[in-house]
């Protein structure tokens, strides 16, 4: 499935609060910060792991990414593992 923004209707899927389309296999989280994570995960995959992304995907997570920027302890997690690992997301 695909992360998309959409005008979904505000239902669950179970007690998960992603929306889900499984007809047109696609998801949308909540709006918030969860998207910011999501989007700074699947860029880090990309970079570091080569894990491929349509340019419509990537160009969403850049967009979250700046929407939903890095709070305070994210920042400090990131340092932390850096420092252990010796790169960064």
């Amino acid at each position: 499935y695909r992360f998309s923004d959409w005008n979904g209707k505000p239902s669950q899927y179970g007690q998960c609060q992603m929306l889900v389309d499984f007809k047109a296999r696609r998801v949308q989280p909540p709006k918030g910060p969860v998207r910011g994570q999501i989007a700074r995960a699947y860029l880090y995959m990309s970079k570091q792991h080569g894990l491929r992304l349509a340019a419509q995907q990537r160009k969403l997570f850049e967009a979250w990414d700046r929407q939903y920027p890095a709070d305070s302890w994210e920042c400090e997690r990131n340092r932390r593992i850096g420092k252990l690992q010796g790169n960064t997301n």
